[in-house]
């Protein structure tokens, strides 16, 4: 055990690889049931991620209050989100990720029963923050059961179809949002989002499976490593690790931020531009649309090409498609322009997990997707706050979006710092090592 931990320290991923019996080579017969559970954990996720938002102008009447106090139930749904992250890492070395899941969806479906009955947008705050911690711990603990049961050359394929989750539950969100709160009330939202985990929350305790060998044995490793003591945060920078993950921190926290600046801001941009506003209520469908869209590209391509080299065609369809927003935003192109930058912005928000599990062996995986997730969370706040700063002091619509074009383009650029040895599909294989990768 002291040897593997040593080599996991130093960040050598053959022998890694080699001394990991976390690896797996072959197709377990409980996968494809263990990736759905997990996808739909991860749905039930977005879903309320997404509802605070889709019934906020509901919400906002019925406090008597204005939009913009809003706010305060926004970033604090950010920060639970972050705090889950953070301790996803913890919990999971401490718990396993299979108990860490269930608690989760059965903690945030609780919690959104309740929010309905908060007595004002301060109540609504404390309520979100706790409800989002449960929220942010379910993606990494989701993630490293699907990691674990996945054989090598599905591992990143795997984590996508995971994260993708996220998009299709804030989809689903939107769609239902509209139609729940106009027939039933804003409340009838967070009912039916409340109601769904903890009716999950059964089905993953009677079919998700229980941690075999692998997942006993990297629990242990990962429990020796981090639990009770503080190297959290430095068992990911040790050795060759560290310059890996200052460039994932970074990507996330600059895509996250790109992302949720556009989202939350489309609406009153495009009315900017000269667009109604129901037009803007479209937009952020289109947006969230081209996301799902290329979730299924990426879906195969990352069984076969480096995570790195996908990211690198994401970022790149996403920075040319927001340039082109703010040139041609007058024009019928603006449509397949929202819909090309969702796809390249929300396939890298996604894609980040997959690059965590990449770069990390197993003790690590569940901590390291953890804390990367959690500086794309921190950048979906100071994102839709800069552009909010450039509202204020006057920028034009054009600028304001040639100004989200540069966050991708440094992306990027930190994507290029990545060697081209990050590979979903065989960065921790057992033959790597004898390949001599």
């Amino acid at each position: 055990m002291t040897n593997k931990m040593d080599v996991i320290g130093r960040g050598d991923a053959a022998s890694v690889a080699s001394a990991s019996p976390a690896v797996s080579e072959s197709l377990q017969p409980s996968f494809p049931k263990t990736l759905l559970l997990c996808f739909l954990a991860i749905l039930l996720d977005g879903l309320d991620t997404g509802s605070i938002g889709v019934a906020g102008p509901a919400i906002a009447a019925h406090f008597g209050v204005s939009t913009a106090s809003l706010t305060l139930p926004f970033i604090m749904t950010s920060i639970g989100a972050v705090l889950g992250y953070l301790a996803s890492g913890y919990l999971v070395a401490r718990w396993r990720a299979r108990r860490v899941l269930i608690f989760s969806v059965i903690g945030f479906g609780v919690l959104t029963l309740a929010t309905p009955f908060a007595s004002s947008i301060i109540v609504l705050s404390i309520l979100r923050l706790v409800t989002a911690i449960g929220l942010g711990a379910a993606l990494p603990s989701a993630v490293a059961i699907a990691v674990l049961q996945a054989p090598v050359t599905l591992r990143a394929a795997a984590t996508i179809v995971v994260g993708t989750g996220l998009a299709a539950g804030g989809a689903l969100s939107g769609a239902l949002g509209g139609l729940l709160t106009r027939k039933y009330g804003w409340e009838s939202l967070f009912y039916f989002g409340g109601a769904l985990p903890l009716l999950l929350s059964f089905v993953l305790l009677r079919w998700l499976p229980a941690p075999d060998e692998a997942d006993a044995a990297a629990t242990v490793a990962g429990d020796k490593r981090m639990a009770g003591n503080l190297k959290l945060i430095s068992s990911l920078f040790a050795g060759s690790l560290g310059s890996r993950t200052t460039c994932l921190w970074i990507f996330s926290f600059l895509i996250f931020a790109d992302a949720y600046a556009l989202i939350f801001w489309l609406p009153p941009l495009l009315i900017g531009f000269g667009f109604p506003a129901a037009d803007g209520q479209f937009a952020v469908g289109f947006f969230s649309a081209g996301g799902l869209i290329a979730n299924l590209i990426v879906v195969p391509l990352v069984g076969r090409f480096a995570v790195t080299s996908v990211m690198r065609i994401a970022a790149s369809t996403a920075a040319v498609c927001v340039t082109g927003i703010a040139l041609w935003a007058t024009t019928s192109w603006v449509w397949a322009l929202i819909l090309g930058a969702g796809a390249g912005l929300i396939a890298c928000s996604v894609g980040q997990s997959a690059l965590a599990v990449s770069i990390y062996p197993a003790p690590l995986r569940t901590n390291g997707v953890g804390f990367s997730a959690a500086a794309g969370r921190i950048g979906s706040i100071v994102g839709p706050a800069f552009v909010g700063l450039l509202f204020s002091l006057g920028w034009s619509p054009k600028s304001i979006v040639l100004a989200a074009a540069v966050p991708i383009l440094a992306a990027i650029l930190v994507l290029l710092l990545l060697p081209r040895s990050v590979q979903g599909s065989e960065l921790w294989d057992v033959s790597a090592g004898k390949r001599g990768t």
